[in-house]
């Protein structure tokens, strides 16, 4: 196993370097509210995920009281006005499934799976709510970008790729 999945080989001062720059040139993200975090849980969490390394599921973040919300948003906000993700939210347990049909002796044979912290995943989801109208004001994702963008199917791509070549033989 150890031969098939190697680490990344970042230097901890390349990632220094980047993370000070980065702090120097963004502007500043918006806060977050303890609703907007109770609804994030409540909707967009599934209860039925495996929790990562430290053991915190989605079912007990959705029985979370009031004030566990409301320290989560401090957490949270502290994250986005430091700019700086806590390195336990960077680690997953990695965990091999056998594929099915295949020799359990072959390293080929498993898939990883990484099980990441819950408060990380909520974390990105409450980020990427923030970064995807900023990407999309500042126009760095250009139109032609389908994957993973909301109304803009595989069959919108095709549409526009036959539009464009009606276009071109006219």
């Amino acid at each position: 196993m150890e031969q098939v999945f190697q680490p990344n080989s970042i230097s901890s001062n390349a990632e220094l370097h980047s993370a000070s720059s980065t702090n120097q040139n963004s502007s500043a993200i918006r806060f977050t509210t303890p609703l907007e975090i109770a609804r994030e849980i409540t909707y967009n969490l599934k209860s039925k995920k495996a929790p990562g390394y430290d053991g915190i599921s989605a079912r007990i973040l959705k029985e979370l009281p009031k004030k566990g919300i409301v320290l989560l948003t401090y957490i949270f906000n502290a994250v986005f006005h430091l700019q700086y993700m806590p390195q336990a939210w960077k680690k997953a347990e990695v965990i091999m499934i056998l594929k099915p049909g295949k020799p359990a002796d072959y390293a080929l044979s498993y898939r990883p799976i990484s099980l990441l912290p819950i408060l990380s995943k909520l974390f990105e989801k409450l980020l990427l709510k923030r970064l995807k109208p900023f990407l999309m004001d500042q126009g760095i994702i250009p139109d032609e970008q389908f994957g993973f963008r909301k109304s803009h199917s595989t069959i919108e791509q095709v549409h526009r790729l036959t539009s464009v070549i009606s276009g071109a033989l006219e």
